[in-house]
């Protein structure tokens, strides 16, 4: 019986743990991680419009213009690239 008891509230504390920790922190990243994910989302995608245009010879425009308008964001004032969705907390 104290081993089931035990196996259980083990069960339980995890479950507690890893909705308060890692669930949460993914469905709710701080404002910090969503400037790094959209450095990240522009690295990549100018890199991409970049090879593209070298590979074919042929430009479409400015790809960070390019990239910023299909993710939705700007460069500020800090260098960083922000979103028009998100606030700053």
């Amino acid at each position: 019986m104290l081993s089931r008891l035990l196996t259980f509230a083990i069960i339980v504390g995890a479950g507690y743990w890893y909705y308060t920790g890692p669930y949460q922190s993914s469905r709710n990243p701080s404002y910090d991680e969503k400037l790094a994910t959209n450095e990240e989302n522009m690295r990549v995608c100018v890199r991409g419009k970049n090879y593209n245009s070298g590979a074919t010879g042929v430009s479409s425009g400015d790809p960070e213009t390019q990239c910023a308008e299909r993710f939705n964001l700007y460069k500020g004032d800090d260098g960083h690239w922000h979103s028009y969705d998100d606030k700053r907390k």
